[in-house]
């Protein structure tokens, strides 16, 4: 849990530094009327489930990667589309990269919704409004790879016994690693009342 704190506020406070990067920060105006009117309550209920898998060296889900649910207290964060956000999002679609980090202000990440998931992995938002918003979460699961070593060597002889070509022989291991990816979606509530359900 700690750990996963940890991700989320350097992710998008920069409370904590990273030397070796570029910040950079929306330059729209943040309305803090607007921020506080949408996420204000309504009737509506957004609940789901969030989950990821392990992606490949290319940087996708593997499709064939076991889908593994988010662990129980994992914290799921819902921002309203403001135009500070849309222009924060566009910043780091197009800008965040491993040399480069894309941070909102502080008073911009104050205004956001958070949601724990339980045993399942499941997570609700309530009396929320009609609107459009963000959600995130940052999943742990185990990840596995592999490795190969040389484990033996095959060698042939001729007729008289003269070894005449030696070859390695290799064998593969595998082993689990800890590991996390962002998950994240944007959701629509159409109408006050609604139960929109989701998977992140």
């Amino acid at each position: 849990m700690k750990t996963q704190l940890f991700l989320i506020i350097s992710l998008f406070t920069g409370i904590f530094s990273f030397a070796q990067k570029d910040t950079f920060y929306p330059q729209a105006f943040f309305d803090k009327k607007q921020a506080q009117e949408m996420i204000s309550y309504g009737k509506s209920t957004i609940e789901g489930v969030a989950s990821t898998k392990q992606k490949n060296a290319y940087g996708f889900k593997a499709p064939l990667a076991k889908k593994q649910y988010a662990k129980e207290g994992t914290v799921v964060m819902l921002f309203p589309c403001t135009d500070y956000f849309n222009e924060w999002y566009k910043l780091r679609s197009k800008k965040e990269n491993k040399k480069t980090q894309i941070l909102m202000s502080e008073d911009a990440f104050k205004y956001r919704i958070e949601a724990t998931t339980d045993a399942y992995g499941r997570f609700k938002f309530e009396k929320m409004k009609p609107g459009k918003y963000y959600l995130e979460a940052i999943v742990d699961f185990t990840a596995t790879s592999s490795y190969r070593q040389q484990t033996a060597t095959e060698t042939g002889y001729n007729v008289y016994g003269q070894a005449i070509y030696s070859t390695p022989v290799y064998s593969t291991f595998f082993y689990n690693y800890d590991s996390a990816n962002r998950e994240s979606k944007f959701v629509e509530i159409k109408e006050d009342g609604q139960l929109l359900e989701i998977k992140l």
